[in-house]
């Protein structure tokens, strides 16, 4: 029986370890998309057309 309750202790380790690991990638997609977002936006604002003020200095 010791055995099995030390086999569960690993196993539960492991599941939070990969529980801990599924939120970190998460993480990092989210800080992904919203770097995806921040440069889709400076891209859009670079094709806009620029105000004749801002053109002649």
């Amino acid at each position: 029986m010791p055995e099995k309750t030390v086999r569960d202790a690993i196993d539960d380790d492991v599941e939070e370890e990969l529980q801990r690991e599924r939120r970190e990638h998460a993480l990092i997609d989210e800080e992904k998309l919203g770097m995806d977002e921040l440069e889709e936006e400076r891209l859009r604002r670079e094709r806009e057309p620029q105000p004749l003020s801002k053109l002649q200095g």
